[in-house]
């Protein structure tokens, strides 16, 4: 097929009506399974071979056209007195979660707060922030997800790029936003104290504990029990679902390191939830899910929060984890599922009270927001092996511009390193880096997304958004490659390493020293070179016992030479007792990255 007969054969697909495309997906399963002969392009988003794991049934499903309020009250309003959220052992059914958000809801309406308006939500893991975001969605407004560590100029930034002009806050961020309450346009301040919705005996303890907050007495400033009893006159009217309507803004780097906001959608929202069903089938009513990802972050949002609660699994919400804990949660509370990133599952493998411990009740074990390494994903499939539990770690790949969801990698398709295939209905395609053309089978290139949890748009940033969504295709930035059934992620783009001219990929090193038995982690990232411009540079970690050594350093050296080409050698090694992690508990290479560039500015004056 030529680059002319393949530009046609895409644009004649690209005209299907999605009852169409759903058929042809049918007939490729077909064709993938060996039920029915007949020729293929060889280009993956093409061919599709993937949906030889998926059914006709998942093939041909339809997806929810509703708000994601509508959508969590209709899956359970035969259920509403079942378990929906706990906070610190407080228990809050579907129906006391309801009434909830009716009441948040008027109390937003008698703030002035209407259809359209952007709400900020500076939250932890709290029932508060999540009644926010339903009782908003439910209003037609739309919620601005935000870290509540964030720093006063990020906080000042992320509400001007909105104009937000109500927040809801933690007490822990609440000096913050009152300092730079007056460079925005906020007209109110609802605080919420962590001990709000905790039971009477921990809220009895906890104003000895910790610093409450003292709001000055003002219209503008208000507690979240005060505003609550605002709307009690006030009558809520659910705003009906409208296509396409933004309904939550998250913030992130993006595919170019430039903070950004990204509108998504409540199709975007539901469709991701209903993919997962779709895919995973370990779900039931009554089962209870660990929610340590941020409701800032759009696979703690919508995979830890609005997935569980849609399908009648109650959220052990929690703020902030306290790994001492840790052993104390799964015994207590019988965890089914966990959602996490790599370095919540190391800090599980290391959780004494758990050492003896039967997890035979765990059932999905699902690892996102980074890569799972080969050595660590064996480590905890060993793990909740010896435990007694059948879980397999999960992997997938994703980023904020969908939703956190594009793959999925459990049963059949759950290779090791993998990242699994596209999770149904989405389309995946592996391209030249700034082009658009098509790679096969094995060629690494830039991974791109077509599907219903694309993103609608970056917020009022028209250029960004035109020159990552391209004919519908979104395009990460990050690399990646098919082995002809599943997909394999190289690398962020931004890591990549270019060494004399040769693409050298961090995460291979970081696999082969991670292998030897005195590492506990590594990252690598690529650092100045008069002539060859890029070498890589490791940064290692330690288990405990072992302490950095020549000895040591020469048998990772060794390694490296023995498994890696010449190029991907690491030039250094830095020994440290931590590496930098992001807000998100990840490696931060950015971090280092900016570390080594201090190091050479300081060198060259």
């Amino acid at each position: 097929m030529t680059k002319e007969d393949l530009i046609e054969y895409k644009k004649k697909l690209s005209e299907l009506t999605e009852k169409e495309q759903k058929m042809r997906d049918n007939y490729l399963r077909q064709l993938a399974t060996g039920e029915l002969k007949g020729a293929i392009t060889g280009y993956p988003s093409i061919d599709k071979t993937w949906l030889k794991y998926y059914d006709e049934k998942q093939i041909l499903a339809d997806m929810p056209k509703c708000t994601i309020y509508r959508y969590m009250l209709n899956k359970n309003k035969k259920h509403l007195n079942d378990e929906c959220l706990i906070y610190f052992g407080k228990r809050i059914t579907y129906k006391e979660f309801d009434k909830l958000i009716d009441k948040c809801a008027a109390s937003f309406i008698q703030s002035n707060i209407k259809n359209g308006d952007i709400v900020t939500i500076c939250m932890p893991n709290t029932p508060e922030a999540v009644i926010s975001v339903y009782a908003l969605n439910k209003i037609g407004a739309i919620a601005n997800m935000i870290h509540p560590l964030s720093s006063q100029n990020e906080i000042k930034n992320y509400l001007n790029e909105v104009d937000s002009k109500m927040i809801i806050t933690m007490d822990i961020a609440y000096d913050n936003v009152l300092k730079i309450m007056n460079n925005t346009n906020l007209q109110r301040i609802v605080t919420v104290e962590a001990s709000n919705s905790m039971p009477w005996y921990i809220k009895m303890i906890y104003p000895f504990t910790k610093n409450k907050v003292k709001l000055n007495k003002n219209n503008k400033m208000v507690n979240w029990n005060e505003f609550l009893k605002e709307g009690k006159k006030t009558k809520v009217i659910e705003y009906p679902y409208e296509e396409n309507k933004t309904s939550i803004i998250l913030h992130t780097g993006g595919t170019t390191g430039t903070p950004k906001g990204v509108e998504l959608t409540n199709d975007n929202f539901n469709c991701m939830v209903e993919q997962f069903i779709l895919n995973a089938d370990k779900f039931q009513r009554g089962d209870r899910l660990l929610a340590i990802m941020p409701v800032f972050h759009g696979f703690g949002l919508c995979s830890s929060i609005h997935l569980p609660l849609s399908v009648g699994v109650s959220v052990n919400l929690i703020p902030k984890l306290d790994l001492k804990k840790l052993g104390f949660l799964f015994k207590k509370y019988h965890i089914n599922h966990i959602i996490g990133v790599p370095t919540f599952f190391k800090a599980l493998l290391k959780c004494d009270e758990l050492k003896n411990e039967d997890l035979s009740y765990v059932k999905y074990v699902v690892s996102g927001g980074d890569i799972v390494k080969d050595s660590l994903e064996n480590d905890i499939n060993d793990f909740f092996k010896q435990h007694n539990s059948q879980a397999k770690i999960c992997k997938g790949y994703g980023l904020s511009e969908a939703v956190a969801g594009v793959t999925f990698a459990c049963d059949d398709y759950n290779k090791v390193g993998s990242v699994g295939i596209p999770m149904v209905q989405t389309n995946v395609k592996i391209v030249e880096p700034n082009t658009d053309d098509e790679l096969n089978v094995g060629e690494i290139g830039e991974i791109c997304v077509y599907g219903q949890t694309v993103m609608k748009k970056y917020y009022h940033n028209e250029e960004e958004t035109n020159n990552t969504i391209i004919d519908g295709w979104l395009h990460t930035g990050d690399l990646g490659y098919y082995d002809g059934d599943v997909l394999y992620f190289a690398q962020r783009k931004g890591n990549l390493i270019i060494s004399s001219g040769v693409n050298v990929y961090p995460i291979n090193i970081e696999q082969i020293i991670e292998t030897h038995e005195a590492v506990a982690s590594c990252a690598v990232i690529g650092i100045y070179h008069p002539y060859k411009i890029q070498v890589p540079k490791a940064f290692i970690t330690l288990k405990p016992g072992y302490e950095s050594s020549q000895e040591i350093k020469q048998e990772i050296e060794d390694l490296c030479k023995k498994n890696l080409n010449i190029y991907s050698i690491p030039y250094s090694y830095e020994f440290r007792e931590k590496l930098p992690e992001t807000l998100l508990g990840k490696i931060s290479h950015q971090r280092l990255q900016e570390e080594e560039k201090v190091k050479v500015y300081s060198k060259n004056r």
